[in-house]
């Protein structure tokens, strides 16, 4: 029997939407949905369902994010041991005076500072949580590209870029970047990690299947035991998931686009994130496939049919249906003959 994670918190934010057409991001709903699957799934990282909480559509505004981490403040605040993750999939842009925004979806045309959430107000808020383990993910997207996760015009005086780490440390000190699985304070259990999905002005790219973005599924990958963990480890250590994503996101980038993608991190300290296959551990078992689970393929194309009159719907994997003077066939019927009502036969 599973385990839970239960002082696991996370807050996941993905603007697929936008008041400013141009500015929507449709993909980002599936990492977000993708991601609560896996945290949330009893024999994936066991996180309590009421302890995750997503935003997306009408709810991801510039207040809606910000109500979203004084939601997770009072519940890390009432748990001593709380691991908070933070997970934002969206716009992120640099003015020409170097402030850092990320896009909400309530943006207005030739009001961006205004309407935008200033990373410096993001921060301040995150920094107000102070849960005893933080890990902050951000999928940040940029313009133009043949894979990049949105496309925009970008208003004059703003430039696509990456979030940078260290706004959001809270004034720890960094132990070391994202490549460095061997950090001195594997016992420590505590500290705050930020991992960005690129670099600089680097774009952010999705998998050229469309399921998620290339960082979100080697997250997701990381989670799920294929960052190698330590032999018999029943949790994901965020040095694991740092590592894994440092040393993935760029070989897939350039695989499926020729492009340059660098995730971007710091760590001041090593901790769990979550449970490595509800707290079972691999046991020499391979790791599952991070689109395996149903609940993942949320992003995929969803079917409905209505029914009138006489006869029978089937829907999803292994669904059966038989309607009136109807036969239901289950299995592989390759190279036989289905005999259906009234001696019709289908060859």
């Amino acid at each position: 029997m599973s385990e839970q994670f239960i002082h696991g918190y996370a807050l996941l934010i993905g603007v697929d939407e936008n008041d400013i057409p141009a500015l929507a991001l449709p993909d980002v709903l599936k990492d977000v949905r993708s991601l609560q699957a896996v945290l949330t799934h009893p024999e994936r990282c066991a996180y309590p369902p009421e302890n995750v909480r997503t935003l997306s559509g009408a709810e991801a505004t510039r207040q809606g994010i910000l109500d979203g981490l004084d939601w997770l403040g009072e519940r890390v605040s009432a748990d001593a041991g709380a691991t908070a993750v933070i997970y934002f999939s969206g716009h992120g842009w640099r003015s020409d005076a170097g402030e850092f925004y990320l896009i909400p979806r309530d943006v207005r045309q030739g009001q961006l500072a205004a309407r935008a959430l200033r990373a410096a107000d993001f921060a301040a808020a995150i920094d107000a949580l102070r849960p005893q383990r933080l890990l902050v993910l951000l999928d940040c997207c940029h313009a133009g590209g043949m894979g990049v996760k949105g496309q925009a015009a970008l208003p004059k005086g703003f430039a696509a870029a990456a979030f940078p780490p260290a706004l959001l440390m809270g004034g720890e000190q960094p132990a070391a970047g994202p490549g460095a699985k061997g950090l001195g304070m594997l016992a420590t259990g505590r500290g705050r990690a930020v991992l960005c999905s690129s670099t600089g002005e680097q774009r952010s790219y999705i998998r050229k299947d469309r399921a998620m973005s290339i960082f979100t599924f080697h997250l997701i990958e990381a989670l799920t035991g294929h960052a190698e963990p330590k032999e018999g480890a029943s949790e994901v250590l965020v040095s694991d998931v740092m590592s894994h994503v440092y040393r993935r996101v760029p070989a897939s980038a350039r695989a499926d686009w020729g492009a340059e993608q660098t995730p971007d991190g710091l760590v001041s300290g090593n901790f769990p994130v979550a449970l490595l296959l509800g707290g079972k551990g691999l046991r020499g078992q391979s790791a599952p496939d991070p689109l395996e689970l149903p609940a993942v393929e949320a992003g995929r194309p969803a079917y409905h049919a209505e029914l009138r009159g006489s006869g029978a719907i089937a829907q999803g994997a292994g669904a059966v249906a038989a309607g009136a003077g109807g036969v239901a066939v289950g299995g592989s019927v390759q190279g036989s003959i289905i005999v259906t009502g009234d001696r019709n036969a289908v060859r």
